[in-house]
């Protein structure tokens, strides 16, 4: 190995263990003990390659067909960080409570590495070169099958969810399985501005949240990442305004919004969250914006905080609202319709 190679290797070694470090500190352990339905490491084999997925499934689920939530970790992330299995700050465990009391089922798969070996979503960016280049839409459809083998789920009440390169990826279901979810909520993520996906063929309704203070995905668009290095490698997003009117036009809803500003819980977070409704979409879609003014590269959350060396990285987190209580509110006003019911009008 040339000392070249071997400062590389000390580099990417040293990069890891920070990243462990932050992950460690990234908040108090709010963690209460394992849920009971939550079952870990399921797998499926996709194109040669064996994935896995976490699952929960709450007690009692009933015998009528039950909606379905996907979430998507984000870059460099794991599925024990969504479920909170970690044993740290998570705002998506709240989902596993949600779902417990509204008796629907909650999947959280793992992404594969990319080229800079961190874990990720293939997601709609064609200039991201640190994607992993794994057929991601298969993984999701083996998913489908699998657990609708083994479950009711109700196909007009399937959803996804995300943070940032996950996020990203909620993107491309909609744009390329918009038959299949009746509606996603990316959250620090944006429309790529170099977008590799079809155009969707079918209204589907999004929930849009981002933080204008967002240090490594760029509120006004741009490129994605904190250091020069990762703006080269990591690809560029439309800014959020944009993606909102992408979606404003394909679903063919309202284009002036509704605009609300929700109460300022907690001033010293430095934010405040205002929220545009865009509705009267084709089979009554909208898009909503929830614009968190101040907030960073994080889901805001009402109880799972962050720690401040996290946030020194990326970003303030908002304490005003509680993430996964706002998307799933949103999730419960949509379901997929049938096809005959929707007017065509694609976006061009």
């Amino acid at each position: 190995m040339s000392p070249t190679d071997t400062s590389a290797e000390m580099l990417r070694l040293c990069t890891r263990l920070l990243v462990g470090v932050l992950l460690a500190l990234a908040g108090s352990l709010t963690w209460s003990g394992a849920h009971a339905g939550l079952m870990t490491g399921q797998r499926l084999t996709v194109a040669g390659v064996q994935r896995s997925y976490d699952l929960y499934v709450p007690d009692e689920l009933g015998q009528g067909p039950v909606a379905l939530v996907f979430m998507f970790h984000g870059h460099m992330g794991r599925s024990a960080v969504m479920t909170g299995a970690n044993d740290r700050a998570a705002p998506y465990k709240r989902w596993l409570d949600l779902a417990a009391r509204h008796k629907f089922i909650v999947v959280a798969p793992q992404g594969e590495k990319g080229a800079d070996g961190y874990r990720g979503w293939n997601d709609c960016r064609a200039d991201a070169q640190t994607n992993p280049r794994t057929d991601d839409l298969a993984f999701v459809d083996a998913m489908l099958a699998a657990l609708r083998v083994r479950y009711p789920i109700d196909t007009a009440r399937i959803y996804a969810t995300g943070t940032s390169n996950g996020g990203n990826f909620c993107y491309r279901l909609a744009q390329e399985r918009s038959e299949v979810f009746a509606a996603v909520a990316p959250v620090v993520a944006a429309m790529p501005a170099r977008n590799k996906c079809q155009i969707p063929s079918r209204p589907v309704s999004v929930l849009i949240m981002n933080g204008t203070a967002d240090p490594i995905l760029p509120y006004a668009g741009g490129p994605v990442g904190r250091r020069q290095r990762d703006q080269q490698q990591r690809g560029s997003v439309l800014s959020t305004e944009d993606s909102v009117k992408y979606w404003v036009t394909h679903n063919g809803t309202e284009t002036k919004p509704v605009i609300g500003t929700l109460a300022d819980v907690e001033p010293d977070d430095g934010g405040q969250v205002s929220v545009a409704t865009y509705g009267s979409g084709r089979a009554g879609t909208e898009v909503v914006l929830y614009r968190v003014q101040g907030g960073g590269h994080t889901e805001p959350s009402l109880s799972e905080h962050y720690g401040w060396l996290y946030r020194r990285v990326v970003g303030p987190q908002n304490h005003d609202i509680e993430m996964a209580d706002v998307v799933w509110r949103f999730f419960q006003r949509h379901q997929r319709i049938h096809d005959a019911d929707v007017p065509s009008n694609r976006v061009q």
